[in-house]
């Protein structure tokens, strides 16, 4: 039954992951995608970005052992970053948003996947 559980929320965030890669891509810089349909789509990504760390403060709360034997601080960080978009909105800086999709989505999409196969496996 957990099982389950743990495999939806982590589809979940492949979900939110995919659609963050979806608002990025074309960006080439931090003010084109701040800029990208009048911001909605920089806002978007902050919404799922939020989400994102939700859902893996969630299945780190209450199964912990998912990734707790596994050396990922990528995951670690999506929930701090979905703590300070939380609390401090209004001081995010664009660049670490922008860098945080360029760099940081793509290595959290590859662990994601890694805990994907490794719950699915029998």
């Amino acid at each position: 039954m957990y099982n389950e559980i743990i495999i939806a929320r982590l589809y979940s965030c492949l979900e939110h992951i995919e659609a963050i890669e979806r608002y990025f891509k074309g960006a080439q810089n931090t003010e084109q995608f701040f800029n990208l349909n009048e911001g909605v789509q920089y806002d978007a990504t902050i919404m799922r970005l939020q989400a994102l760390g939700e859902n893996l403060k969630r299945i780190s709360q209450k199964h912990s052992f998912v990734i707790a034997d596994l050396a990922y601080p990528e995951i670690e960080n999506v929930i701090r970053f979905r703590d300070y978009i939380s609390h401090h909105y209004e001081q995010l800086e664009h660049e670490v948003v922008f860098d945080v999709c360029a760099i940081k989505i793509p290595e959290l999409k590859a662990c994601i996947v890694a805990l994907i196969k490794k719950q699915e496996k029998p």
